[in-house]
C-alpha cells in the first residue's frame, strides 16, 4: 500500500492539475468573450483570412492540384454550415471557408492565365504582333509590350501571349498603341532570381501572360496584311490618342521638366521624369507623388465632387428639392473612371478606383463612405480578380495606409469631446490652425509608420525625414497641382488650359525643390538589411490586431509586432554569392561585408545583394584587392578559412582545383576537378540557378533558386542535374542542396530587359 507521503503527493498532483484544468477553461472562456465582444468587426478579417489562403497557396514548394482547392472548399463549407448556429461557431467556419476560398481563387487564377513561356533563347528571332502598351525609359530607351501574332516558326501553342523588348526611344517613336508591327528580336524566358528567396519575376510575368523579355535588333515596322486589332486594343488606341494630344498641350503650356511631371500626374506618362528628380523624390519620401494612386484618385474625384455640389448647391430649388449629393457623387464617379482610363489604367490606379468607387457609392446609396468595411470590401474584390495582387508592393502600401488612417478616424471618432468655445475670433483661427497641422502631421506619421515595413522588406531604405516632407508637399498637392490638373483638364476643350497648367507647374516646383532639399539633408535615408518574412508577416499581423479591433484585447497586435520587430533581421547572409552566368561572385569579408574581385563591372544582381546587405555601395565600390588574388585567368579568394576560386579560363583549372574547397567557373568543368568539395560551374547554374553558399564551420551548405522555387507552372522544367560532391581531402562533411532542376530564377526588380 502507498504510504502516507506519496497519498499526499498524488492528492497535491490532483489539485494541481484540477487548477490548470479550471485555468485552461478560464482563459478559453475569457477567449471567446472577448472574441464575442468584437461581434461587429468579424467581417473585417474575411479579407485577411482570405490573404492567407492565397499566402498558403504560394508559399508551397509544389503546385497544389484541383482536387485539393476543391477538398479544402467543401470541407471549409461543411464545417460552416454544422457550426452555423452558434456565434462562435459561425466565426470559425466563415474563417475556415474564406481561407479554403483564398486557396482556390489563387489556384483558379493560375490556371486562367496559363499560356505558353519561351523555353529557351531566340537570337534575331521575327517578331509580329499588336501594340499593347509604349513607355519611354531613362538613358534613351523604350519599352513595347507586344501581344504575339506571330514568333519566328514557333507553333501556336509554343509562342508567348505577350512578349516585351526594349530599344532606342527613337526607333520606336511614332508607334501607336493597336498597331500591328514587326521586328527582330533577341528574347529570353522571363529572368530568373538573382539568389535564392530573392524576387520572383518569372511569377508576376505568369499572371501577366508575359511569355519572353528582351531587346530589339532591328528597327520596328509596320505589318503589311495584318488582321484588324482585337476590340480592346482598338478602344484603347483611341484613348492612348487622346493621353497624347493632352500630353502635347501640357507639353506646350509648361517648360521642360515641369511639363514632364505634369504629365505623369495627369496621363501616367513618367518617361520624362529625369533620374535625378526620380532619386530625389524617392529619397525625401514623396516617390509616391510621381505615380497615380489612391492620393490622386481622391483628390481628383473630391475636387470634381465638391465643385460639383457647391454649384448645384447655388440654386436652392434644386439643392432643396434633389438629392444633390447623390448626383456630385456620381459624376465624381464618372470623372474617377475618366481619369483611370486617360492615366493609362495601371494596376496601381485601377486597385485606387476600386476602393474609390466604393467609396462613392456609399454615398450615393446613403452609406457611410470612410468605413474600415469599404476598405475590407475593396481589398477582397481586388484579391477575387487578381489574387497576385497579394505581392504588390503598391498593393501592400496602399492598404496599409488606408487602414491605419480608417482606424485612426475611426479612434478620433469615438473619443467625445465638448467643443471649446472661442474666446475671440483670432484665438478661434489659431486653435483650428493648430488643428489642421496636427491632422496632418497625425495623417502622414500612421500612413508613414503602416507602409514602412512593407519598403523596408521590399526596397530596403528607410526615408527619415519623409514626414517633414510631406507635410510641406501634401497642402501643394491637394490645393494647387491636382485641383488644377482637374481644372486645365476641364478647360482643354475650350483651349483655355494653360492659366490652370501655370498654376499647377509653380505647385510641381515647389514640390520638386522641397523634395530636393529634403534629400540633400544629413541622413536623409538609410539602407538597412533585408528584414525575414516571417517578420514581416508578424508586423503587418501585429497592426491589422491593432486597427481591426475595437476592444481593449486590441492592444495585444503591439505585442504581436513588437516580436516581428525581434525577428526583423533576415539572420545569417551567405558567405558566398554566385551570379546565375557565373561571371560574378562575391564573398564576405573578415568585417562581415560583401567584396567582389578587381574590375568587377557594374551589375544588377550584384548591386541588389549589397542592397539586401543594407550597404550603401555599389559593385564597383566594393571590390577588395586584400581578399583576392587575380591575374588573367581569375582570381583566388580566401572566405572563414576556405579558399574560393573564380576561374575565367580552363588554363586555370589544374591548378585551382588542388588548391581551392570551392570553385566557380562560367563554363563547364565535367570531371577533371576532383579534389574541390564544391563545384558550381556552368552546367550546373544553368540547372539551378543563382547560388547562395554557407560556411558553418566544417561544412558547405549550399542554397540555389531551384531548392527555393520548386515546381510551380512558372517555373519551366530543367533536365535533372546530379552532382555528387567531390571525395573530401580533409574528411570534412559537406552539406549541397543537389536537387532537381526545375527553376528558373527569380527576375530583376522592375527592369528585366534593360
Amino acid at each position: 500500500m502507498p504510504d502516507r507521503g506519496e497519498r499526499e503527493r498524488d492528492a497535491n498532483e490532483g489539485v494541481h492539475a484540477e487548477r490548470r484544468e479550471g485555468l485552461l477553461s478560464a482563459s478559453v472562456a475569457a477567449a471567446a468573450r472577448a472574441l464575442e465582444a468584437e461581434y461587429e468587426r468579424w467581417i473585417l478579417w474575411l479579407p485577411v483570412l482570405f490573404a492567407a489562403g492565397i499566402l498558403f497557396y504560394f508559399a508551397l514548394a509544389d503546385e497544389p492540384g484541383t482536387r485539393l482547392a476543391i477538398a479544402l472548399l467543401l470541407g471549409a463549407l461543411g464545417l460552416s454550415l454544422a457550426a452555423r448556429h452558434a456565434r462562435l461557431g459561425l466565426c470559425i467556419g466563415g474563417a475556415a471557408l474564406a481561407f479554403a476560398s483564398g486557396f482556390a481563387v489563387a489556384k483558379l487564377r493560375t490556371e486562367t492565365v496559363r499560356a505558353p513561356v519561351l523555353a529557351h533563347e531566340l537570337r534575331y528571332a521575327r517578331v509580329a504582333g499588336f501594340v499593347e502598351t509604349h513607355e519611354l525609359r531613362d538613358k534613351g530607351r523604350a519599352r513595347i509590350t507586344l501581344r504575339t501574332l506571330a514568333l519566328d516558326d514557333l507553333k501556336p501553342d509554343e509562342t508567348p501571349y505577350r512578349i516585351r523588348v526594349s530599344m532606342p526611344a527613337r526607333d520606336a517613336a511614332g508607334v501607336r498603341i493597336g498597331e500591328a508591327v514587326t521586328l527582330h528580336a533577341t528574347l529570353q524566358p522571363p529572368p530568373e532570381p538573382i539568389e535564392p528567396g530573392g524576387f520572383d519575376f518569372a511569377r508576376q510575368a505568369w499572371f501577366s501572360r508575359l511569355g519572353a523579355t528582351g531587346y530589339a535588333t532591328s528597327k520596328i515596322a509596320s505589318l503589311d496584311g495584318a488582321p484588324a486589332p482585337p476590340w480592346d486594343l482598338a478602344a484603347w488606341a483611341r484613348v492612348d490618342a487622346l493621353r497624347e494630344a493632352v500630353n502635347v498641350r501640357v507639353r506646350a503650356a509648361l517648360p521642360g521638366e515641369t511639363a514632364e511631371i505634369a504629365a505623369a500626374l495627369i496621363t501616367g506618362e513618367r518617361g520624362g521624369i529625369s533620374k535625378d528628380v526620380t532619386e530625389a523624390m524617392r529619397d525625401s519620401g514623396l516617390a509616391h507623388i510621381l505615380s497615380i494612386s489612391g492620393l490622386h484618385m481622391a483628390i481628383m474625384a473630391g475636387t470634381v465632387f465638391w465643385l460639383v455640389r457647391a454649384l448645384l448647391a447655388l440654386v436652392p430649388r434644386l439643392a432643396l428639392r434633389y438629392p444633390i449629393k447623390k448626383w456630385a457623387a456620381a459624376l465624381a464617379l464618372a470623372s474617377a473612371s475618366f481619369y483611370l482610363a486617360l492615366s493609362g489604367a495601371a494596376v496601381p490606379a485601377v486597385r485606387s478606383w476600386i476602393m474609390m468607387s466604393i467609396v462613392l457609392i456609399a454615398v450615393m446609396l446613403d452609406r457611410p463612405a470612410l468605413t474600415m468595411r469599404n476598405v475590407a470590401l475593396a481589398a477582397i474584390a481586388i484579391l477575387i480578380v487578381a489574387p497576385e495582387s497579394l505581392f504588390d508592393p503598391s498593393f501592400e502600401m496602399s492598404f496599409a495606409a488606408v487602414i491605419g488612417l480608417v482606424a485612426l478616424y475611426e479612434w478620433l471618432s469615438e473619443r467625445s469631446r465638448e467643443a471649446l468655445r472661442d474666446a475671440s475670433p483670432v484665438w478661434g483661427s489659431l486653435r483650428r490652425g493648430a488643428i489642421l497641422v496636427a491632422g496632418a502631421a497625425a495623417t502622414s506619421l500612421v500612413a508613414g509608420t503602416a507602409i514602412a515595413p512593407f519598403a523596408l522588406y521590399h526596397f530596403h531604405r528607410m526615408t527619415h525625414y519623409g514626414l517633414i516632407a510631406n507635410l510641406v508637399a501634401a497642402p501643394l498637392v491637394s490645393v494647387l497641382i491636382m485641383p488644377m490638373a482637374v481644372l486645365s483638364l476641364a478647360a482643354m476643350p475650350f483651349g483655355l488650359e494653360f492659366w490652370p497648367l501655370q498654376v499647377m507647374g509653380t505647385g510641381i516646383e515647389l514640390m520638386v525643390a522641397t523634395g530636393k532639399w529634403m534629400a540633400s539633408w544629413p541622413g536623409a535615408v538609410s539602407v538597412l538589411p533585408q528584414i525575414s518574412g516571417l517578420a514581416l508577416v508578424l508586423i503587418v499581423l501585429g497592426g491589422l490586431w491593432l486597427c481591426l479591433w475595437r476592444t481593449h484585447a486590441r492592444t495585444i497586435g503591439l505585442v504581436i509586432a513588437a516580436v516581428g520587430l525581434a525577428l526583423a533581421p533576415q539572420g545569417k547572409r551567405p558567405d558566398v554569392l554566385i551570379e546565375r552566368n557565373g561571371d560574378i561572385a562575391a564573398l564576405r569579408s573578415a568585417t562581415g561585408s560583401l567584396v567582389f574581385p578587381p574590375a568587377t563591372a557594374g551589375d544588377y544582381s550584384a548591386d541588389n545583394w549589397l542592397l539586401a546587405d543594407g550597404d550603401e555601395r555599389d559593385a564597383a565600390t566594393a571590390q577588395d584587392e586584400a581578399v583576392f588574388q587575380c591575374d588573367s585567368l581569375g582570381c583566388i579568394g580566401l572566405v572563414k578559412g576556405k579558399t574560393v576560386a573564380l576561374i575565367r579560363h580552363p588554363g586555370a583549372l589544374e591548378e585551382d582545383c588542388r588548391l581551392a574547397d570551392i570553385v566557380i567557373a562560367p563554363f563547364t568543368v565535367g570531371k577533371t576537378c576532383r579534389a574541390a568539395r564544391v563545384i558550381v560551374d556552368r552546367r550546373r547554374l544553368k540547372a539551378e540557378g543563382a547560388h547562395a553558399l554557407y560556411i558553418e564551420g566544417l561544412s558547405i551548405r549550399t542554397e540555389t533558386v531551384a531548392a527555393a522555387r520548386g515546381r510551380r507552372p512558372w517555373v519551366p522544367d530543367r533536365a535533372i542535374v546530379v552532382t555528387p560532391a567531390p571525395p573530401s581531402n580533409s574528411g570534412q562533411a559537406v552539406h549541397e542542396d543537389d536537387e532537381d532542376a526545375g527553376s528558373d530564377a527569380k527576375g530583376v526588380d522592375g527592369d528585366p530587359d534593360d
